[in-house]
C-alpha cells in the first residue's frame, strides 16, 4: 500500500511519542475527519494500534503507538529520504538545474517532508543558496559575489588567526572575499 506524505508524517509523530488524537492534531493542524481517515487507514494496515488508558480525572484516553510494521516503514522512509537529500545535494554541486528542477517538480513536498523527518533543516537549506550553488558558483558568505578561480579568498581560520570578528553563521566550508575581510570588526569589538 502507497503511503501518502500526511500518512507517514503521523507515523514519524507517534514515533517521536505523540500517543494521543489532540496532539497529533494540534502538530499537523489537520481537521478533525481527514486525521480520523487517516488513522482508520494506519490501524486497518496495522500500521498503528491503539491502547484505550485513563486520563488525570479518570476519563478514557486512547493511545497510539507504532506496530513493529509501522517502525519499519519509518526507517524505509528515512533511508529513502536521506538517499534524495545526498542525490539533490549531489545534483547542486554538479550544477544539473535541470535536473534538480525536474525532481522538485515531481515531488513538490520532498524538501518539507525532509525537514520533517530531521534529514535536513531550514538554516541548512537556506545557508546552501541553492540558486547560486546550482549555478556551480563560489560565492562571497557576506555578499555572495563570485570568488572565481584566482579570487583573494579568505576562510575562518584565516579572520581567528588576524583576531577579526568572526561573521554570525559562517562555518569552515565558508569563504569570505577580500573587501567583506578588510570590513571585519576586532574580535572584541560590537557591530
Amino acid at each position: 500500500m502507497e503511503y501518502d506524505d500526511e500518512d507517514l508524517k503521523i507515523l514519524e509523530l507517534i514515533n517521536r511519542g505523540v500517543k494521543t488524537f489532540r496532539d497529533i492534531k494540534n502538530i499537523l493542524k489537520v481537521k478533525n475527519d481527514a486525521l480520523e481517515k487517516t488513522l482508520g487507514i494506519l490501524d486497518q494496515s496495522q500500521m498503528i494500534k491503539t491502547n484505550i488508558g485513563t486520563g488525570l480525572l479518570g476519563q478514557k484516553k486512547i493511545n497510539l503507538e507504532l506496530t513493529d510494521a509501522g517502525k519499519e516503514k519509518i526507517e524505509e522512509e528515512i533511508k529513502f529520504l536521506t538517499q534524495k537529500w545526498q542525490e539533490m545535494l549531489d545534483l547542486a554541486i554538479a550544477g544539473e538545474r535541470e535536473t534538480l528542477d525536474q525532481m522538485i517538480v515531481e515531488h513538490p513536498k520532498l524538501v518539507n517532508v525532509m525537514v520533517f523527518f530531521g534529514i535536513t533543516d531550514l538554516p541548512t537549506l537556506s545557508r546552501l543558496n541553492l540558486r547560486f550553488l546550482l549555478e556551480g558558483k563560489h560565492l562571497c558568505y557576506k555578499c555572495k559575489k563570485e570568488l572565481g578561480r584566482f579570487s583573494q579568498k579568505f576562510s575562518v581560520s584565516d579572520v581567528r588567526k588576524f583576531n577579526f570578528k568572526l561573521p554570525r553563521g559562517m562555518t569552515t566550508r565558508d569563504d569570505l572575499c577580500a573587501d567583506c575581510f578588510n570590513k571585519l570588526p576586532p574580535a572584541g569589538m560590537e557591530k
